[in-house]
């Protein structure tokens, strides 16, 4: 049977010479003038390269030649010697770029260069992505990015790109690399796994009763997968969490990383443990040094908040930029809101537009509240609604409050959205736990002059946790002023 290769740059998880090319190609001025087999002959030197050969090392359907490879390895052992080996080359890429002769035998000079800086920072971020950049590579990457040493970094990852990145890379291999690295420093054997996998392929309507047989005998997989069924009162329609934690506990006995988090985020969640931080701290910290990045992120919170340790900003920033490094959404999430806080907006929008593109609920409201309040409706619209469709588990009530408040309440001329006063109730019922949305209901019924209505809400307002005078006050004289047929806009 014919092996599977990766074409190594079809996303951007792999730092590769195909995404290096790609990255260049994109930052050109013209895109169309920077043909992948000019950059190519431009990296190494070349005066000429078949069109094709270049194509198959840049998708990673065949190892670099040798013959190219020794080029890079002369080239490397100078520039142990001579930095400045390495100026001809960038001068060639940066000319591919800017469209205009670029010729600077200075470092310092090329390290100020924009598109140099844009370039590296966007292959910075692909080396996060990639499993196969070791933690001390990336170490050396960041330190030299902190430098603003652009020049270095991007021979740095050419060096590791041309003689260091596996080409081609198989998807059975990069299956079984998963494996061994899910069981490292664990307890949990080979045959556990093998023996979840293989009842989750065959298994019909037994599937609970044999998870359970499973998790008697100790297997850590069928133990999580309980744990979270539990968690989420799949088996009942109420969650469960004291069997939640029994199953958890399976697989934190047998080194399972989510269920050592699981564990830890119940007792800050206030689900089991009676608040002792210490222990979840305890259990945070195990997930982490088995590999979970969720615990990593976690951790990050502990520090922040000073959950079983004493507050510690610098240590919570340093775990979520970790976890951040994973491409995990909730860790753009809380750098995102840390810099929002501090009145970065740039900085924030940037981290939370990270977490968007995976498809995060939370990140996607915020960045549609970034677009609208630069008058960007349209923009705003395609974010709120995408939040609504996010393919993780939550998806945050204020991107129903947004999509009613701003545009099915009266309507949006610049997206074109009809005004729909009965989407806008829907809308406002589905993120009823929000009072904003409660006190939108409230105004609306009593334009209607619907009393029961009214009531209804009046009451669940003032059960609410954030009803106080104020709000009561503020509702009043809106009454007031509807009665009066002002009309008026209720502030979130």
């Amino acid at each position: 049977m014919k092996r599977k290769y990766i074409k190594l740059n079809d996303n951007y998880s792999h730092l590769a010479i195909g995404n290096i090319i790609n990255i260049i190609k994109e930052e050109s001025k013209n895109k169309s003038s920077a043909i992948q087999s000019e950059v190519f002959c431009a990296l190494f030197n070349l005066d000429y390269i078949n069109e094709s050969t270049v194509n198959n090392y840049c998708i990673g359907s065949r190892s670099i030649g040798n013959d190219y490879k020794q080029i890079m390895i002369n080239l490397k052992k100078k520039y142990q010697n001579d930095p400045n080996i390495f100026t001809p080359i960038l001068d060639n890429i940066l000319t591919i770029v800017e469209g205009t002769i670029y010729d600077i035998t200075n470092i310092k000079l090329i390290n100020e260069n924009t598109y140099l800086k844009n370039i590296v920072n966007n292959l910075y971020n692909i080396s996060k992505n990639d499993f196969y950049v070791t933690k001390e590579t990336l170490n050396r990457f960041k330190e030299l990015l902190k430098e603003n040493n652009y020049y270095a970094l991007f021979i740095e990852m050419l060096f590791y790109a041309i003689l260091e990145k596996k080409q081609p890379l198989y998807e059975d291999e990069r299956v079984k690399n998963t494996i061994a690295t899910l069981l490292q420093n664990t307890d949990i054997s080979v045959n556990d796994l093998q023996d979840f996998i293989l009842l989750e392929l065959s298994e019909g309507i037994s599937f609970s009763h044999s998870l359970i047989n499973m998790a008697s005998l100790g297997n850590p997989y069928a133990a999580y997968h309980l744990g979270i069924m539990e968690y989420r009162g799949e088996f009942t329609g109420t969650p469960r969490y004291d069997k939640a934690y029994e199953y958890f506990k399976i697989g934190e006995v047998h080194n399972h990383p989510t269920s050592c988090f699981m564990l830890g985020n119940m007792i800050i969640n206030h689900q089991i443990g009676n608040n002792d931080y210490k222990k979840a701290l305890e259990y945070f910290q195990k997930g982490k040094d088995l590999g979970s990045t969720a615990a990593l992120n976690a951790l990050g919170i502990c520090y922040k908040n000073g959950y079983g340790v004493k507050k510690d900003l610098n240590k919570a920033l340093s775990y979520f930029e970790e976890a951040a490094s994973k491409n995990y959404a909730y860790a753009f999430n809380n750098l995102g809101k840390y810099y929002e806080d501090n009145n970065d907006l740039d900085k924030a929008y940037e981290y939370y537009l990270k977490s968007a593109n995976l498809n995060e609920s939370y990140a996607c409201n915020k960045i549609g509240e970034f677009k609208r309040k630069h008058g960007k409706t349209k923009e705003a619209l395609l974010y709120y609604e995408k939040a609504l469709t996010s393919t993780y588990k939550e998806t945050t009530p204020w991107a129903y409050y947004n999509l009613a408040k701003y545009y099915y309440l009266n309507g949006d001329l610049e997206s074109n959205t009809l005004k729909d006063e009965d989407k806008a109730i829907l809308y406002f019922e589905k993120s009823s736990n929000l009072i904003s949305s409660l006190l939108e209901l409230l105004t609306i019924y009593y334009k209607k002059g619907d009393l029961d209505k009214v009531n209804y809400y009046k009451n669940l307002i003032e059960k609410h946790p954030k009803f106080d005078i104020n709000i009561k006050k503020d509702i009043e004289d809106k009454m007031k002023k509807i009665k009066e047929k002002i009309t008026i806009d209720i502030p979130k």
